[in-house]
């Protein structure tokens, strides 16, 4: 870790230095939307279309977190207007030494490359539809062109303090877990073909580089009020939970896992569905990790103890029709119960790394805090880890 971040921070010193060079090859990766030109996004953009051209491009609105994003109109020739390419595009890269530490040592600038180039066109699902993705795993530049679904299908975005999840909603979310799982269940490209990490290792690699699961235990004693009383001073058991859990989620059948399906991660659509985007933490691994993480984080805390049973029978009927073997609907909520640390973790981590650089605003990392926390006491989350469940 020590060796990758000092090359890192001497690439992104070098480039200052020297400033950056505008690119013109399909095997450059652009450090910045500063750096592309018409040549570049042709090459990316046209595959398979010889008399189609980026004829020019203008830079829209953006925001800059873990990642710097911005929107991009294309202009293309006749050509390429007749082949119907692509003219509203989102990008993401990693301009600074804080997008490569974050994004970019840890792999998931590599991830979200591999998943929007080689595994979206595999998924029959709502994510935006990707059309390039490249890292440079040396320096950790990335960059990563997909559909702008905001003005290609009217998407709307929000966070944990203004997504408000209705029934129909949580719905579409557990039918949109469902609809990849079962897409990918036991699909061998996933450590074969792809070389995704197993969830359990995934933890283990990010603990081991940025001290995932010890700074969430200091995270949580600087968040008195949103860590339930049941969990106060019991740092050390959820640290072991969370290792526990992963362990029984990797014994069962794998399938492709999201990871980070928290409420800024979801889209709505016009006819109020929601759909996951940012798929950057892509792993392998049981199905519930991802269902248990959405909905604790994305409902409100009486609507999941209202709803969850409902929607884990509706998330197996809907897993088996999408290719899925599910457990019965009772073996389906133990495993539910199992994996609620996740979330947990990673959001008390985010809280503590607020504190030097903000990453998200302090209303959706306390809501999502409360509300996964409190899903652990509900649930009785430590004490179902002693069950083995029955795939």
């Amino acid at each position: 870790m020590a060796s990758a971040v000092i090359r890192v921070a001497a690439t992104s010193a070098g480039e200052r230095i020297r400033g950056r060079s505008a690119v013109t090859r399909r095997d450059q990766v652009p450090a910045s939307v500063d750096q592309l030109t018409t040549e570049w996004l042709t090459a990316v953009l046209a595959t398979g279309h010889r008399a189609a051209r980026v004829t020019g491009f203008r830079l829209g609105s953006g925001s800059d977190g873990t990642s710097s994003r911005r929107a991009i109109t294309v202009d293309w020739n006749e050509a390429g207007i007749s082949a119907g390419l692509p003219h509203a595009i989102y990008s993401k890269s990693t301009p600074s030494l804080l997008n490569r530490l974050l994004v970019g040592v840890t792999g998931a600038a590599g991830a979200e490359a591999l998943f929007y180039s080689r595994i979206r066109p595999e998924l029959d699902i709502g994510a935006p539809a990707g059309y390039h993705g490249a890292w440079d795993p040396r320096s950790c530049r990335s960059m990563v062109l997909t559909e702008d679904i905001a003005v290609a299908r009217g998407a709307r975005f929000a966070d944990a303090a203004t997504l408000k999840v209705d029934r129909a909603a949580a719905e579409s979310m557990v039918t949109e877990l469902a609809r990849y799982h079962g897409a990918l269940w036991e699909d061998p490209r996933l450590e074969n073909t792809w070389n995704l990490l197993r969830a359990d290792d995934w933890q283990r690699m990010f603990n081991a580089r940025i001290g995932f699961d010890r700074g969430a235990v200091v995270g949580m004693r600087l968040l008195p009020d949103e860590v339930p009383a049941e969990l106060r001073g019991r740092g050390a058991d959820i640290r072991a939970g969370l290792s526990r859990s992963l362990e029984l989620n990797a014994s069962g059948p794998l399938t492709l896992l999201h990871q980070d399906v928290h409420p800024g991660n979801w889209f709505t659509l016009p006819d109020g569905s929601l759909n996951l985007y940012d798929w950057q933490g892509i792993g392998r691994g049981g199905w519930s990790l991802d269902v248990s993480y959405a909905l604790s984080a994305a409902l409100d805390i009486e609507d999941r103890r209202n709803w969850e049973r409902d929607l884990i029978e509706l998330y197996v009927d809907r897993l088996a029709a999408f290719g899925g073997r599910p457990p019965s609907p009772d073996e389906a909520f133990l495993a539910y119960r199992q994996q609620m640390f996740r979330g947990f973790i990673f959001w008390t981590y985010t809280y503590l790394v607020g504190r030097v650089s903000k990453l998200q605003t302090d209303d959706h990392v306390r809501r999502i805090v409360r509300r996964t926390g409190q899903a652990i006491v509900d649930l009785e989350s430590l004490d179902s880890l002693d069950r083995m469940p029955r795939w």
